[in-house]
């Protein structure tokens, strides 16, 4: 339990102090703390994401039991952030004493008796509190955003969005954890040959409904990333909703395709796998780190025909040349994703989608004039705001009356919003997978 808090903590510290995502501060803090023991690994996952899930609640809780006595942020390295571990713990985990007595040890050991000397009365206060008498007074979204542990401005915008029922559907099923998809790579051998690998590595699929190459995996002996079909590039990991995007854009062999926003890579190597590895796709993103991603993914999925560019699409991009297909995916606040990655709601806020919006038209725009007549532009988010979704397509579609949406397929969405019915929308609720959305588009003249 020792190791297991103390990962936790300085995960959630580098969080808090960094704006790390949980993946990135949990891989720092391991490698930092040295903490390679699978049982430790996944115990501190566990108090990780699901103190992040119910990050607001838990503050409301703590700072009902601080009262005006100081300030959160106020505390030592790591003292917050034990205090929300311990709020989980005991409110949330359902922890017998005897768990409760083993997580405040751990906690002493981490750091240090003396160090927690002063917020010892906090603990014990936080052990009385009544997380339903602590909301009673609160009313409205604002209530319902701390029992459903969402920002009370998306739990605004998803009922106005979706309705009532339809919001709580969403922001209930946020709270479970996501099943997990991995897409077949025939370019490392036929469908088949790949699923015998994968079963002997000991991970049980099946496959997804009117999605082809995607499976969704049932049990696995151990991390997908540790097998030997991921090693010889016979497995990718995406989830459901990006393996439609691909699909959808339905690229052939020997097109010429634009992928902007391309790293780290999954978009790309499904659509050189599905264009047969003939023809030519320029991959771009403006982050060099990214694309390194890239780099090792394309390779270990045995892609040949993409060629990466470093560029910022909302400015001229190095590509001389009209293409049969573009595939935009432009930075988004990730509102779909809520459930895989509970950290970024507590980062998306009004006024950055707002942000979001204008690079996303600026990228739209740009994109689109490379698309020869007759050829597509594939437009998508795993955003399910209709800021940076609909409004954006039915713009462009206003002011570029050369192109028209269109059908995508295969089709396992529900109609977009706002009468751009041609589009997909993908719900965690509806559709076990994240959020996303896709508009395609064709240029007609």
């Amino acid at each position: 339990m020792r190791n297991a808090v103390a990962l936790a903590i300085e995960t959630l510290s580098w969080m808090e102090y960094e704006g790390l995502s949980e993946r990135a501060a949990f891989a720092k803090a391991s490698k930092q703390l040295q903490v390679a023991e699978s049982d430790q690994l996944k115990t501190a996952q566990l108090l990780v994401l699901e103190t992040v899930r119910r990050l607001n609640f838990i503050d409301h809780l703590v700072r009902t039991a601080v009262g005006g006595r100081f300030h959160l942020h106020s505390l030592q390295h790591g003292m917050t952030s034990f205090l929300r571990l311990f709020c989980y713990w005991t409110k949330f985990h359902g922890a017998s004493d005897r768990d409760i007595v083993r997580i405040l040890h751990a906690a002493r050991s981490v750091l240090g008796w003396k160090s927690l000397h002063s917020i010892e009365h906090v603990f014990g206060r936080i052990l009385a509190l009544d997380p339903t008498e602590a909301t009673a007074k609160l009313s409205g979204d604002e209530a319902l955003a701390l029992k459903l542990f969402h920002p009370t401005w998306f739990v605004s915008a998803c009922m106005a969005l979706l309705g009532r029922p339809g919001a709580l559907k969403l922001m209930r099923r946020n709270l479970d954890r996501p099943p997990s998809y991995i897409r077949v790579n025939t370019l490392r051998g036929s469908e088949e040959t790949c699923l015998r690998e994968i079963e002997r590595a000991g991970i049980d699929v099946k496959p997804v409904e009117h999605v082809p190459l995607a499976f969704e995996v049932l049990s696995c002996k151990r991390p997908v990333v540790q097998t030997e079909p991921y090693r010889q590039g016979k497995v990718a990991i995406q989830d459901k909703g990006s393996i439609l995007v691909g699909a959808a854009a339905a690229p052939r062999p020997g097109d010429l395709v634009l992928d902007v926003c391309a790293a780290p890579g999954a978009k790309t190597t499904h659509l050189a796998q599905l264009m047969q590895n003939k023809g030519t796709i320029y991959s771009v993103d403006k982050s060099s780190v990214r694309m390194s991603f890239w780099r090792r993914e394309v390779s270990r999925l045995g892609v040949e025909i993409a060629h990466p560019l470093l560029g910022d699409a909302t400015k001229p991009l190095p590509v001389n040349a009209k293409v049969d297909l573009a595939v935009l995916d432009p930075p988004c606040s990730n509102t779909g994703t809520f459930w895989r990655s509970p950290g970024t709601k507590w980062v998306a806020a009004p006024e950055r989608v707002r942000q979001l919006a204008k690079t996303q038209w600026a990228m739209l725009e740009n994109v689109s004039r490379f698309v020869c007549e007759g050829g597509a532009l594939v437009y998508s988010t795993c955003s399910i705001l209709g800021e940076e979704n609909e409004q954006i397509v039915s713009r462009f579609l206003r002011v570029n009356p050369d192109f028209r949406a269109v059908q995508s397929s295969p089709r396992i969405g529900l109609p977009g919003l706002y009468g751009l019915e041609t589009s997909q929308r993908m719900y965690p609720y509806a559709h076990d997978c994240n959020g996303h959305f896709l508009s395609k588009m064709k240029r007609i003249g």
